[in-house]
């Protein structure tokens, strides 16, 4: 195309003036931007720019072979005529372009083209107007040469520009996918690469169904050229299609994939569906039967505290038919393992290891199996209809607030992965279950063996800057975004022994034998049970997606018990069942239940009566106190735990008793509602603004999370995996072995500071050695631990944990590690590689991540390779990011998805829930405020109480009045008298008639230790404690003063 963009100069005379030189210097004009050589796809929209500034007005004239252009449908010129828009571009558009203007100036100035002239400097000066010569038409058509010309008596410069057409042409395929037969197990790669303008994209589908990336059972390269299956099985046998598409059309081709397996009609022919109905009835009976037993085991009044903390998780709740179903149906493999190889003779030990049995099954097989163990179903599904009040308030299960994706950060759902897992046999046995298979060249170290060597430590460094609050609120916060469903036995399967009495990888145990090593195992006598016992978690049929049955077959997904959002489950529950316990329904004033109070008259946690499992058990016979009942059932795990725990029920109470004394009107569903979506926005603020900056450091909060942007329906907000079984568990290298607790003037109580291995399950000291108070100021008002890699976890934690000084078979360390590789997570390097980091290949590589030298060289002739590396292992020795408390691989996995807990939330707190004046108040939302309001007598405190002081003298804290605290006056409602609840009619009948179920549901009897209790019965627990019986709830008051001589500490 020729163009010609013309510049003409209006009152182009000098003017009669003093500063005429200075005048004529103006006149001279400098291109400010002018388009230069460029190639445009045909049929696209071309936008053109002809622009310069000098201090005279402009007329722009544009021409093309020799003919000015006007708008019409083709061309557009914007109201200056600096921007000419050509649409659509074709080959007739091709050509020379010029930007065109002469001026002669007597004045010493050399012209100036764009790409040499200060913009700021003449942005501001009027643009120049060049004059353009008559008869320039005639000669541009004429030369057909298009030159942009700017002269005066030092010289001239030109400009011109060409613009090019890219060609339309439709997709073509010039690599096509091979059809391909191959082994089970083995890895499969279909190439499909195309050309075409415009670049045309491609998409693969499977018997006619589009593939996802989504899906982790193959992988797609960049621009989906190449589809790979990681481990071919027979479901995956059928017809693969390669579709190229652009604008101008479509083509496609197809391949398909045979997996071959010798004797296999055979296989088919054998497993009729009798066989098959009786296999699945005896793994039924087994699982059941493990089950039982394991339960059974509760009523041993002689359990020790590890014993007592292995046997409390089997009373948690969830659901518990998803996860047994899972575990029936894998069972039921194993079954038909054994069927094939002892009944057909079938040399199974001749097949590659690196795949698992049920990849040899036929499709039909694998969907029998499926059905008859009960493994198809997912999850409830919430209709989410009701959008009166699921606009305005959550569900206790996370469903519906992703109205598009309703099962996305779902109670009770699988983790997300951000890469696939690496099963042993590609499918579901943990890394490290055949210890002799080779990684990266090297065996898998022994768990026990690496936290002995590398992460157990004796020595401790305080922390200069932050508190012990800082480790306490992590586990708070763990304990409200996350709870792994744990294992649902603790014998094993087909053989009934209990995990610790074999050191065999038997489902469902994954013990950790004792190395040689290992303390108890170099004395003469050595011990009784000689390896760590773990459980693998339990695993998750599906999400309750629907669809064909191709991927039926999928890999071993563990479950979230809990909702992945910050919504105070962790105090409220993550099933409406728990919220219903949790709530104090007598009164309907919106408040949670609780039976005792303390002697400020302010509530403790409620006794959890329903479970058979007693914390009393963990210290002394005598004791009677049972375990507390809250949210989520770790809130008995340690005392400074039970104290936050304790604390938020206290907040809410709070909260809902000044609802109700502003607004008579509410009913108590409404107080309640309202009050916990103020807490759940509360936890939100103090993570985000006071804890997490911490945490990431201020330049790593910056760039991984950074300002709200909105709420995103896309983004998935659900747990990753490697988020809650590596990255989050930083925390434990924070941990101190002493819980401190201090007094009114920040000294040590007269019981003293308790040893973490004693704090554990032990909720009698809460109450008779002085309350939350102490436990509280010994959190904001002593330093944490300092993650340091030559101290990383305390060995209160790896030698002691829930057990006593003697004894040493529960390790943190030894047990993240093996729960990482029971999940199938990839190793430390693979996540660097994921966050775009580089990635080690020797030892020297990783030097500038881990340069501890001795470090190194235990990692070295431990793992041998660091590819090799456990994640969570890698995650806590890298080098910490500035001012964080973490390295860079682990704020990546926790940035990403702190970003998603932030931007896949409806229910955010900056998304427009609040009125602005609410929102206004909710951002002074501290934690210095709520232990304020809800101690029993903390009156000062630091306002950042995760930033530590250095000194415990009272002069370096302040009188709570002085801190900030929430107006709860802007949550009024004004309207006139005899106002109704923020409920419809409708809704108020649904969540009355809920209630009243509940309640009917209630017995009208109080279970005592002393057996059961009629309705207001009164009697003493101990010389302290009265108690009574109100409807299904025992109500009991501490005499203030008073010791109880039978509670021993």
């Amino acid at each position: 195309m020729l163009l010609i963009c013309l510049f003409v100069l209006l009152d182009s005379a000098a003017p009669e003036s003093s500063y005429h030189g200075q005048q004529r210097l103006e006149h001279v004009p400098h291109f400010l931007l002018a388009s230069s050589n460029s190639s445009f796809r045909e049929g696209s929209a071309v936008r053109l720019t002809c622009e310069a500034t000098v201090k005279s007005r402009t007329v722009t004239t544009w021409y093309f072979k020799g003919e000015q252009i006007r708008s019409t449908q083709k061309y557009s010129l914007n109201s200056d005529n600096s921007i000419l828009s050509i649409y659509p571009f074709q080959k007739s558009d091709v050509g020379k372009f010029a930007i065109t203007w002469e001026q002669y100036d007597f004045m010493n100035v050399k012209p100036e083209f764009c790409n040499e002239i200060d913009v700021e400097k003449y942005y501001e000066q009027p643009k120049p107007a060049p004059e353009y010569f008559s008869d320039l038409r005639n000669h541009l058509a004429v030369m057909k040469i298009y030159t942009c010309v700017a002269s005066n008596q030092n010289g001239q410069v030109r400009h011109s520009f060409v613009l090019e057409i890219i060609s339309n042409s439709p997709p073509f395929i010039v690599d096509s996918p091979e059809s391909k037969v191959v082994n089970p197990g083995e890895q499969v790669t279909f190439v499909c690469r195309v050309t075409g303008e415009p670049l045309p994209s491609i998409k693969w589908y499977f018997n006619g169904v589009e593939m996802s990336r989504d899906d982790l059972h193959i992988e797609l390269a960049e621009r989906d050229s190449e589809l790979t299956i990681i481990h071919a099985t027979r479901e995956d046998e059928g017809v693969y299609q390669c579709t190229a598409r652009n604008v101008l059309g479509m083509t496609s081709s197809n391949a398909t994939l045979k997996v071959y397996l010798p004797n296999q009609q055979a296989l088919d022919e054998s497993l009729t569906s009798a066989v098959l109905r009786n296999i699945v009835k005896q793994a039924e009976e087994t699982v059941n039967r493990a089950i039982n037993q394991s339960k059974s085991l509760i009523d041993n009044n002689e359990m020790t505290p590890g014993e007592f903390m292995k046997m409390f998780k089997f009373n948690v709740p969830q659901n518990a038919a998803l996860t047994k179903a899972r575990e029936i149906y894998e069972q039921s493999l194993l079954l038909v393992r054994q069927y094939v190889s002892n009944g057909l003779k079938f040399p199974i030990e001749q097949l590659p290891t690196n795949f698992s049995f049920e990849s040899i099954l036929a499709v039909s097989h694998i969907q029998t199996i499926m059905e008859l163990s009960g493994c198809v179903t997912g999850p409830f599904r919430n209709p989410c209809t009701d959008m009166c009040l699921y606009a305005k308030y959550r569900t206790y299960d996370g469903q519906c607030n992703n109205m598009e994706h309703q099962f996305w950060g779902v109670a009770q759902t699988p983790f997300r992965r951000n890469l696939p897992p690496i099963y042993e046999n590609g499918f579901n046995t943990p890394v490290g279950w055949n210890p002799e298979k080779l990684y990266f060249g090297f065996k898998k170290p022994n768990p026990r063996l690496v936290s002995m060597k590398i992460i157990s430590t004796e020595e401790i460094t305080p922390h200069f800057g932050y508190t012990a609050m800082m480790k306490q609120w992590g586990q708070f916060l763990a304990h409200d975004i996350e709870q792994t469903a744990p294992g649902l036995a603790r014998q094993t399967y087909m053989k009934g022994a209990i995990c610790n009495k074999t050191c065999e990888n038997l489902d469902p145990c994954y013990n950790v034998p004792l190395p040689p090593e290992d303390p108890r195992m170099q004395g003469e006598k050595k011990p009784e049970i000689t390896c760590i016992e773990v459980e693998r978690s339990s695993a998750t049929c599906g999400s309750g997606q629907t669809g064909p049955i191709y991927r039926q077959l999928t890999y071993r997904e563990q479950m979230n018990i809990l909702t992945a959002f910050i919504d105070g489950s962790g105090i409220y529950g993550s099933a409406e069942v728990d919220a219903l316990d949790l709530r104090d329904l007598f009164g309907d004033h919106g408040l949670l239940r609780f039976d005792i109070v303390s002697e400020t008259q302010k509530p403790y946690l409620p006794f959890e009566r329903d479970s058979s499992m007693e914390c009393r058990r963990n210290r002394s016979h005598e004791n009677p106190i049972r375990c507390f009942l809250a949210g989520d059932y770790r809130a008995n795990e340690q005392l400074a735990l039970t104290s936050m725990h304790t604390l938020w029920l206290r907040e809410h109470n709070r909260i809902a008793t000044k609802f109700l004394e502003i607004n008579p009107h509410w009913d108590g569903e409404t107080i309640y509602q309202e009050t916990r979506k103020l807490i759940g926005a509360m936890l939100q603020v103090i993570t985000y603004e006071h804890w997490l900056p911490k945490v990431l450091g201020p330049v790593g909060y910056a760039e991984l999370i950074g300002p709200y942007k909105g709420y995103d329906p896309e983004v998935n907000p659900t747990l990753a995996n490697s988020f809650s079984t590596a990255a989050f568990r930083f925390g434990h290298t924070l941990v101190n072995p002493t819980l401190y607790r201090l007094d009114n003037n920040f000294q040590p109580i007269k019981e003293g500071h308790i040893p973490l291995h004693e704090a554990f399950f032990a909720p009698e000291r809460l109450l008779s050695e002085g309350g939350i108070d102490p436990l509280l100021r010994g959190l904001f008002a002593m330093p944490m631990k300092t993650p340091k890699e030559q101290q990383l976890v305390n060995k209160e934690l790896t030698h002691k944990l829930f057990s006593r000084v003697e004894e040493s078979m529960y390790d943190l360390a030894t047990i993240n590690i093996q729960r990482g590789r029971d999940h199938g997570l990839p190793g430390y390097t693979a996540f660097r590689r994921w966050c775009n980091f580089t990635v080690p290949e020797t030892w020297d590589d990783l030097a500038d991540d881990i340069p501890d030298n001795s470090i190194q060289a235990k990692l070295k002739e431990l793992y041998g390779h660091p590819g090799n590396i456990d994640l969570w292992v890698g995650l806590i020795l890298e080098r910490r990011l500035s001012g964080a408390l973490v390295g860079p691989t682990i704020g990546c996995i926790l940035g990403d998805q702190f970003r998603r807990l932030r931007s896949g939330d409806r229910f955010w707190y900056e998304n427009d829930i609040f009125t602005p004046l609410q929102l206004q108040q909710i951002r002074k939302a501290t934690l210095a405020s709520v232990l304020c309001n809800n101690g029993d007598h903390i009156d000062r405190v630091q306002r950042d109480v995760f930033e530590y002081r250095g000194d415990r003298s009272i002069k370096f804290y302040e009188d709570c009045e002085k801190i900030p605290h929430i107006n709860l006056n802007v949550w009024q409602s004004c309207c006139e008298k005899g106002c109704a609840s923020s409920f419809s009619a409708e809704e108020n009948t649904i969540q009355s008639s809920k209630l009243r179920a509940h309640e009917m549901n209630r017995k009208h009897t109080c279970s005592a230790d002393d057996g059961m209790k009629r309705n207001g019965d009164i009697w003493k627990l101990d010389q302290c404690t009265t108690c009574e019986c109100k409807i299904d709830q025992i109500w009991c008051s501490v005499e203030e003063g008073c010791r109880n001589n039978s509670m021993k500490g």
